[in-house]
């Protein structure tokens, strides 16, 4: 746990607060009474809350500070403490010995305690390789040996301080394992002489983490053992998967979310919501505009979960009504006229131990509507032209722009259907509703395509990211990317600039901009920005010249260049 945290007396002024958090670089000060006893937290993110509200920052911070503070004690385990912070929905948490604060815990510290955990596990692993009968090797994927154990020593007369850490190719040139690199495909019971007068049975299995080749395993056993081979073999793959697979899991569960951009409140409580019902099988109902980003959710659940089947999509409006159900259940041969002779297998089916995600929910047929909910209740799917029934553990996750209650209400969607996908709900927001993460998200795309058409990007004028802030984004953020994806391909020499913007995004930016020309906390922020933009100009980036110019603190000035993102 982090031994740096600010606490505060329940008497001092919001404005003294925050300059603490700003000089210590915390997000929270911990508010106590005259005993030291925890009584509430303030975040920065309240703070500048309070600052918009025009609030007078010289006010004590027990008016306005949260009195309702989750905390645990010292003694409880990790895995017990991760679990009490994703049911609270929460990022951190403060440690109390004796009603007094000691410490705080965050995810960075469970994260590192997982690292630490990983490395006793994969020493515990070296231990048990160590013992193995045959020779096992483990080379990263550029050929470098990691992992010699004993049998391999006696094996071969090469110890493990001659070769780990070496390329494999300087003692053994002709070693299969550079074929399992370069192909990226095991290879089982090869017969094979890597040394003169040594002849082995040999198998390399490639190692994956999310979809890239980290290592390569070799076993070898002399060919006078040959009959012991095969079910040695079998074990020793399924402990290396079992590993692979707990690793996958617990990296997965904690930054599948990474790519989904947003610092706006509504969104990250969607995050920390998606993350939570992530390690469950309930199902899961996302609503929202189109465009908002309903799938990105729907495979990131999916990839936290941990489970082993596919993620398989299917967008119920663009499937005509008569071919639904074959879509989702499959069929048998001579179902009907035109089916495939040796039958079809159903998404449901192929979904199995993974998730099934339904696009677009709300435009799906009743009738088809009355065959799902079966399958959610049951658990057992059937093909058509089969009375055969298939048991499938597929997860449900739904998605909508509609409103599922108003087709209720109109009998165009089952009210018994709509509680079995909604048991739980995520409703994104707009990207019109989360205004401050458009810079972010531009830059992320910016970033991403600029990679993917191999361009070299030079610069983009500032008042591309004021446009594109105060457009409406109807379209949201499939429209923001599309738009960023246009203005780099027609951009000129690497310069992106006001004329590469559509002009209807243009026009209506200035519009938005003319119809509140007279608002004047936005004209003073937009001042403030500008000025601080010229003076980071002037002084070549020196943030202590700035701060001297400008005549405020340098703490004052990290925060609003944070606020106005600038670089």
């Amino acid at each position: 746990m982090n031994k740096n945290f600010l606490k505060v007396n329940y008497n001092c002024t919001i404005k003294s607060v925050f300059g603490l958090m700003v000089e210590m670089d915390v997000e929270e000060a911990f508010m106590i009474d005259e005993k030291s006893n925890l009584i509430g937290i303030i975040t920065t993110k309240d703070v500048e809350k309070l600052i918009r509200r025009k609030v007078d920052l010289n006010e004590r911070i027990y008016k306005y500070a949260k009195k309702k503070v989750y905390s645990i004690k010292g003694n409880l385990s990790v895995k017990d403490a991760r679990n009490f912070m994703m049911t609270k929905g929460i990022g951190r948490v403060p440690v109390i010995e004796n009603n007094k604060i000691t410490g705080v815990l965050t995810n960075n510290n469970i994260r590192d305690n997982f690292y630490l955990e990983l490395e006793k596990m994969f020493e515990l692993n070296n231990k048990i390789i160590d013992n193995l009968h045959e020779a096992v090797c483990i080379c990263d994927d550029a050929g470098t040996v990691k992992v010699w154990n004993k049998s391999a020593e006696k094996l071969y007369g090469v110890t493990k301080d001659e070769i780990v850490g070496r390329y494999l190719g300087d003692i053994f040139p002709n070693a299969l394992i550079f074929h399992a690199i370069k192909e990226k495909k095991p290879l089982e019971n090869r017969i094979h002489s890597p040394k003169e007068g040594k002849t082995v049975i040999l198998s390399a299995i490639p190692i994956y983490n999310n979809g890239k080749l980290i290592a390569v395993a070799s076993s070898d056993r002399d060919i006078t053992e040959v009959t012991a081979l095969s079910e040695e073999l079998k074990k020793t793959k399924e402990k290396m998967k079992l590993l692979q697979k707990e690793y996958e899991r617990e990296i997965a569960s904690n930054y599948s979310f990474s790519t989904i951009i947003g610092s706006n409140q509504k969104i990250i409580e969607c995050i920390q919501l998606a993350q939570k019902v992530s390690q469950t099988s309930a199902s899961v109902l996302i609503t929202g505009e189109s465009g908002t980003g309903k799938e990105v959710f729907a495979k990131a659940i999916h990839k936290a979960s941990g489970r082993s089947g596919h993620f398989v999509a299917i967008n119920c409006s663009a499937i005509p009504a008569h071919l639904l159900e074959s879509e989702l259940f499959g069929y048998d041969k001579g179902a009907f006229t035109g089916a495939v002779n040796t039958g079809k297998i159903g998404k449901f089916e192929f979904a199995n131990n993974g998730t099934l995600f339904l696009d677009e929910i709300g435009d799906m047929p009743l009738e088809m509507q009355v065959k799902i909910l079966r399958v959610l209740q049951d658990g057992i799917v059937y093909r058509l032209g089969s009375s055969k029934g298939i048991v499938t553990n597929t997860r449900i996750i739904a998605a909508t722009n509609k409103d599922l209650k108003k087709l209720i209400l109109e009998d165009k969607f089952r009210e018994d259907l709509y509680y079995r996908l909604a048991v739980v709900q995520l409703e994104l927001p707009s990207l019109r509703e989360r205004k401050e993460d458009i810079v972010p998200l531009a830059n992320y795309f910016i970033k991403q395509i600029v990679e993917k058409e191999e361009i070299e990007l030079k610069e983009i004028e500032d008042e591309v990211y004021s446009i594109l802030k105060g457009y409406e984004w109807k379209g949201n953020i499939r429209e923001l990317k599309n738009v960023i994806e246009r203005m780099i391909i027609l951009c000129d020499k690497g310069y992106i600039t006001k004329e590469f913007i559509p002009k209807y995004i243009v026009e209506a930016s200035v519009m938005a901009e003319e119809e509140n020309e007279y608002d004047l906390e936005k004209a003073v922020r937009n001042m403030e920005e500008r000025i601080i933009r010229d003076v980071m100009h002037m002084s070549g980036g020196n943030k202590l010249k700035a701060a001297k110019i400008l005549n405020i603190k340098r703490s004052t000035l990290y925060y609003k260049l944070k606020l106005y993102n600038i670089k």
